[in-house]
């Protein structure tokens, strides 16, 4: 097993015991945090501290958390894609139970990005766009917007979700 998932698997196994600390050990110090494509509320945040906090404030959000890793394979050397899946009760007492993608980014035994996608198919897609490199840098944060596709997508996945909601 490539060195990048076993440490992708470990900080995910930590992240869902609620463990932002180990699963940060395992960062690099300048970590890119990015959930704008897969949750209206998703943010973009860099650096242990600031995605600490995000982190804490999303797992801390729910009334009961239960997070699983599917599936994670290495896409290419260095890009970890994952099938995630969460379970639980929001802050408002709604049951939940969604899958998404993730993708990691790996440089020298660190992990230097932390994304999730609202498919694991986008989060594939999004390792293959990064091409050779992988080290996104905070002044370049145009580049690190989501593109209108991805956008619109979220928007339809949204909808979709919403009217299934209040169908039930």
């Amino acid at each position: 097993m490539p060195a990048s998932l076993e440490l992708v698997r470990i900080a995910l196994q930590a992240y869902g015991n609620k463990d932002c600390e180990i699963a940060l050990a395992l960062a690099d110090p300048l970590i890119r945090w990015d959930e704008r494509a897969s949750r209206p509320d998703g943010e973009l945040v860099w650096k242990h501290d600031q995605v600490q906090r995000a982190m804490r404030r999303y797992l801390d959000s729910w009334q009961e958390y239960y997070f699983d890793l599917e599936d994670i394979a290495e896409v290419s050397p260095g890009k970890v894609v994952g099938i995630c899946r969460e379970r639980g009760l929001d802050e408002q007492g709604v049951a939940v139970d969604r899958r998404f993608g993730g993708l990691w980014v790996v440089e020298l035994g660190k992990i230097v990005s932390w994304s999730t996608y609202l498919t694991p198919k986008e989060a594939v897609r999004a390792a293959r766009e990064l091409g050779g490199g992988g080290r996104f840098v905070p002044e370049k944060g145009v580049a690190d917007a989501p593109s209108r596709k991805q956008k619109k997508r979220a928007a339809k996945a949204r909808a979709k979700l919403q009217r299934e909601a209040a169908r039930s």
